[in-house]
């Protein structure tokens, strides 16, 4: 045999050999001559992953090209005994660099051919994905996104309408959690024999991962089209699970594309998909949700700055700025403290961008990277306290908690770290928490109440007005003060009725020894008509806008205020 094959790479060469069985195959084939170390391999692999070529002189050195680096050392070593006489096959696990160079896991077979004189020459074989995308489905009985892509490749610009419906399974972990893998797997193929009931020949039906589902819809006209075909799918899904005696209940959430109209987007027409059922499952189970550039465009957006922070958090924190507005006590009109806010910016297409709070402090409670990003805060808004005292003995500096930071962190240890770094009495460092984040009365907040009365750290509850504000609600958490909502100033100035209402919250906030903050000062004759009411203290625009560090003190240092 070993003689067969060596004749037949002296009559027609390694690379001419490669390419008469390459088309015939998935794999990559490879033939390695150990004593000229040169390797080939299919031109194919070259379209796939991060090589220069197909054919290399030094077949050892040719791994730093697209092996994965932590696997490269393995590769070599094993290449060497192979050379050496010391293997006789190859048979391992590892991974390539694609031409992203993202790593890919592959397995790569061989078989040592030896010379005239029981000398390794050859090492044959081929290489295939182990964790590529599968052409089908056992447990379903379908087949799978390989032969999908296929298949939508070729019809999808033939075709005046495709939909691609992407259903997905709500809750399947559950069903094999409590019931058992077999019988997930039953109501795997369960689903997708009665899917495959409602559709015609013109609706091709594949399976994705786990309890995803596809149908490339060619048959479908209109979004009324689809939705009807989406409630027969329903309808046999609910005929299954009262054929089972409701032994399993779930339903299915659907993300629907009109392919046609996305042809420019079409590469990323997987990414869509898997946009488009998200998007439906977060609509709380049984959801329909048809795509919509301006979404996804969103959707993107968020995810752009999502890695900006993440950026950011990582680099120093650069991007990251603390912006102060100042709090002023009502009666004297003197400066007392400022609230310490969170700006954020990023550089998009070359330009630097400011993202609003609104945006960027959600998806940083999201990504959990508000415990760091809040650190920072308090730091610098320690610094600027420290700074500020040396003017304002008394000056207080407010820093804004969020539920995630009380859940996931210890706050009043970084709070009280920030304090000590800078020598500050505890009363100056004060903690905002917004009223609607914390009117559940956790353990959670018990806790870090109880840490704050012992440290001495004031708390004040902010947004005062917008959750579920109450008498009760207050005297059980007992702040410092409260700060009402700026949307609520704005309301009670326009009309009598609601400054009624507001000066009744001054006096109950009063009845219980507790001090409010009104914020969303604007006006002058605002700022009189709450003297009367005897407001304790007041944040604004009359008194100023937020800003950066040193913009705040030579606002009210340098020229003062009062």
């Amino acid at each position: 045999m070993d003689t067969n094959i060596r004749r037949l790479l002296k009559e027609i060469g390694a690379e001419d050999l490669i390419e008469v069985f390459a088309p015939c195959m998935d794999d990559y084939l490879y033939i390695i001559d150990l004593q000229k170390n040169t390797l080939i391999i299919s031109q194919a692999a070259v379209k796939r992953f991060k090589m220069p070529g197909n054919s290399f002189d030094n077949a050892a050195d040719s791994v730093r090209y697209f092996v994965y680096e932590e696997d490269r050392p393995m590769i070599r070593e094993h290449l060497q005994r192979i050379a050496d006489g010391n293997e006789k096959n190859h048979n391992l696990h590892y991974r390539w660099l694609d031409k992203e160079g993202m790593p890919v896991w592959i397995n790569c077979r061989g078989k040592v051919i030896n010379d005239n004189d029981g000398k390794p020459h050859y090492l044959i074989g081929c290489v295939n994905e182990i964790g590529n995308i599968q052409w089908a489905d056992n447990v379903s009985g379908l087949l799978g996104e390989r032969e999908m892509h296929s298949f939508v490749s070729s019809h999808i610009k033939d075709s005046s309408s495709v939909f691609l419906i992407h259903i997905g399974i709500d809750g399947f972990n559950a069903i094999n959690g409590t019931l058992g893998v077999d019988y997930g797997n039953y109501v795997l193929k369960s689903v997708a024999d009665g899917i495959k009931e409602c559709l015609s020949d013109n609706q091709q039906l594949y399976h994705l991962v786990a309890d995803e589902y596809m149908i490339v819809d060619l048959e479908s006209h209109t979004r009324d089209d689809v939705m009807l075909l989406q409630k027969e799918i329903c309808k046999k899904i609910e005929d299954f699970i009262i054929s089972e005696k409701y032994k399993v209940v779930f339903t299915v959430s659907t993300g629907i594309i009109h392919a046609t109209k996305l042809l420019k987007y079409y590469d990323e027409y997987r990414k869509i998909a898997v946009f488009s059922l998200k998007q439906a499952k977060s609509m709380g189970g049984n959801g329909v949700y048809f795509f919509e550039k301006e979404d996804y465009k969103l959707f993107l957006k968020k995810e752009k700055i999502k890695s900006a922070l993440r950026g950011a958090v990582t680099n120093e924190f650069e991007g990251f700025e603390v912006y102060y507005q100042p709090i002023i006590d009502c009666s004297s009109g003197n400066i007392i403290g400022a609230e310490a806010l969170m700006r954020f910016s990023m550089y998009s297409g070359g330009k630097k961008e400011s993202i609003p709070p609104v945006e960027f402090i959600p998806l940083l409670e999201e990504t959990g990277l508000i415990i760091p990003a809040g650190r920072f805060v308090l730091n610098e808004a320690a610094a600027m306290c420290h700074e500020m005292r040396q003017y304002i003995p008394g000056f207080k500096v407010n820093v804004n908690i969020s539920y995630i930071q009380m859940m996931k962190s210890d706050i009043w240890k970084d709070i009280l770290s920030s304090i000590e770094q800078y020598n500050l009495p505890p009363e100056s460092l004060c903690a905002e928490l917004t009223e609607s984040g914390y009117t559940d009365m956790t353990p959670y907040f018990y806790t870090l109440r109880k840490k704050f009365e012992e440290k001495k750290i004031q708390f004040i509850l902010d947004d005062f007005g917008t959750g579920f504000s109450n008498l009760h609600c207050i005297v059980n958490m007992n702040p410092n003060y409260v700060k009402l909502d700026n949307h609520f100033t704005a309301k009670a100035m326009s009309q009598t009725r609601d400054f009624e209402l507001l000066k009744k919250i001054v006096e109950l906030v009063h009845s219980v020894d507790i001090k409010i903050c009104i914020e969303g000062i604007e006006k002058e004759e605002w700022y009189q008509k709450l003297k009367e009411i005897h407001a304790d203290y007041l944040q604004g625009y009359l008194f100023g806008r937020p800003c950066d560090k040193n913009q705040f003190l030579n606002q009210f240092i340098c020229k003062g205020i009062n």
